[in-house]
Order: C-alpha cells, then sequence, then structure tokens
C-alpha cells in the first residue's frame, strides 16, 4: 500500500509540469510543489537524490541541478556531500506571476515575534552571524536571540564571529512615542523607556560577550547606538542578505509612572507584523532594497547616533 501511494504522488508531481520542461524543472516543480503543500516542511530532509531520480524517472544529473536552483531561491540547504538536503523555506502553491520575485520569496507576513525568531535561528548557522536593529526597545531581538544563545552554549554549530548593532531611540531628547495621553511634554515616558532599554541592553550584551568569555564563539562585538528619532518602524538586517521590516502601530495602554497609572500612547510589540525582503541573484529589486536599507542603517550610525552608555 505504501509503495501504491508513492507511485501516485510520483504521478501527481511528473504530470504538474508539461512536455516542455526539463528534466530539472519537473524535479524542481514537484518539489516546489510538496513544500508548498506542506508534504515537506521546514527542517525537514527531502529524499536522496537516488529516490529523486526515481521518483521522477530523471538522471541523477537533473535531481542534482534541480537541488541547486531550489538552494539559489532559498527553499532548502545543502549539507555535507551525501547528507540529504533540508527544507529552509516554505513557497505558495503557485507560480511567480511576472514583474515578482523568483518562486521562493512571496513570504507571507508573520508576527514578529514569531519571523525574527526563526530568521536569526536561520543566521546562525551562517560562518559569521552580524545583525543590525533598529527598533524601539530591542525587546523583540533580545527574545529572539534567546533561542542560538542557548543552542550555542549546548554545543551545536557555531559561528566564528558574531556582530551585533543596535540602533535605539535617545530618551534625552524629545521624542513622539511614547506620550502620555494629553500631556505629550510630560517626560515620564521617556524615562520609562530608558529604564526599560538599558535593561534589556545590558542583559543582551552580557549573554552575548559571555559566548567569547567562554570561547564558545571566538570573536564577539556587540554595541548599541541612540538616535534622536522615534521609530516609526523597526528594521533587521541579518547577515547582510535579509531585510524584516515592520511598522510600529500606536496604540493607548495603561501604565505606571511615578507610582501613578497612567495612559499612554506606545507602539506595538512581539505581535506586530514584520516582512521580509531576501536578496536572491537575479531579483533585481529586493537585491537593491537590501543594499539601500545597509546604507540607510550605516548613515545613521555613522553620523547623528551616539554610543550607549555601558
Amino acid at each position: 500500500m505504501a509503495g501504491c501511494c508513492r507511485l501516485m504522488a510520483v504521478s501527481s508531481d511528473s504530470m504538474a509540469a508539461d512536455g516542455q520542461r526539463s528534466p530539472r524543472d519537473v524535479v524542481a516543480e514537484g518539489l516546489r510543489r510538496r513544500i508548498s503543500r506542506g508534504e515537506l516542511r521546514i527542517g525537514q530532509q527531502i529524499p536522496t537524490q537516488a529516490d529523486l531520480s526515481e521518483q521522477f524517472s530523471v538522471p541523477r544529473g537533473a535531481v542534482r541541478r534541480a537541488l541547486e536552483l531550489l538552494e539559489r531561491e532559498g527553499l532548502i540547504k545543502r549539507a555535507r556531500q551525501g547528507t540529504p538536503a533540508e527544507v529552509v523555506q516554505n513557497v505558495p502553491d503557485r507560480p511567480a506571476a511576472p514583474g515578482e520575485a523568483p518562486f521562493g520569496r512571496q513570504h507571507v507576513p508573520r508576527t514578529a515575534g514569531l519571523e525574527l525568531t526563526e530568521r536569526v535561528a536561520r543566521a546562525f548557522r551562517g560562518t559569521h552571524v552580524s545583525i543590525d536593529a533598529y527598533c524601539a526597545s530591542g525587546e523583540t531581538l533580545a527574545s529572539a536571540l534567546a533561542g542560538p544563545v542557548v543552542a550555542v552554549t549546548a554545543g551545536k554549530p557555531r559561528p566564528q564571529s558574531l556582530r551585533v548593532r543596535i540602533l535605539l531611540p535617545d530618551p534625552d531628547n524629545p521624542l513622539a512615542l511614547p506620550q502620555v495621553v494629553g500631556d505629550p511634554l510630560d517626560g515620564r515616558p521617556r524615562e520609562r523607556l530608558r529604564e526599560v532599554t538599558e535593561h534589556i541592553w545590558g542583559s543582551l550584551r552580557h549573554s552575548l560577550r559571555m559566548l567569547e568569555v567562554r570561547e564558545l564563539v571566538p570573536e564577539v562585538r556587540v554595541e548599541a547606538r541612540k538616535v534622536s528619532i522615534t521609530p516609526t518602524q523597526r528594521v533587521f538586517i541579518l547577515n547582510g542578505e535579509e531585510v524584516l521590516t515592520g511598522h510600529y502601530q500606536v496604540l493607548p495602554r495603561r501604565v505606571e509612572l511615578s507610582r501613578d497609572p497612567m495612559e499612554i500612547y506606545d507602539m506595538l510589540g512581539l505581535d506586530g507584523i514584520l516582512f521580509r525582503h531576501t536578496a536572491v541573484p537575479g531579483d533585481q529589486v529586493t537585491e537593491a532594497y537590501v543594499q539601500q536599507t545597509k546604507l540607510w542603517f550605516d548613515s545613521l550610525w555613522d553620523t547623528i547616533a551616539r554610543p550607549m552608555e555601558p
């Protein structure tokens, strides 16, 4: 029965491609469909090249070229020789329309906590990890980094270097947010922001630097600077090749300021949405967007940003 089901699945994948497509494209399209339907999930290994060659009735060379294509699209990651590739990205069950990014780059926006946690964990698979963040407090980033720090400590694959740069709003200067409802000149929300950011930044800096102290990561550089700008969106640049962005929603919330419960306008945090932009060869729009975002971040970092006090 298992063999019968397998043959039926193979037939469906093969028939999805018309007769004009090359054997490579037949395999690639079939695997895309399996991934988009959830038959192959993120973190799951795909069948071996020998199995795929048999399933799709194509030469091993065509399978190898199909896997190379899917890896360029960011859907899979091939490990060492002899080990099956692993699914690292989901895709919609449709081809890219004219003018859209290549297949595999149409990402469904997700909540910031979920999206950033997954993408930071993926970034830590690299040899040299770099994370640039522009955000209101650093809370979401600190939460996303907790898992990789534990994994590195537990002996999982470790990067050779780690660089983290964070741009935060400067509470020493007037900011539009957070503010007391009905009294935007009240400085207490900014003092509260200072306490929150300094606590998060101090804890994050300590946990990351300990990776170097304990000789788990040979080189760790962690730095935060502050700018006199109210962030209306947050931006995360991962390994210089992927950008996550999301708008802050301004919402009223009740907090305690100087022991007085007060209503303030503040920025939505973990439950906000992030959009992903991953640079891939041939996608000139996304490549340009990622490059311009890196230049934008560096321009703030190198000019008006001031170092956070240690």
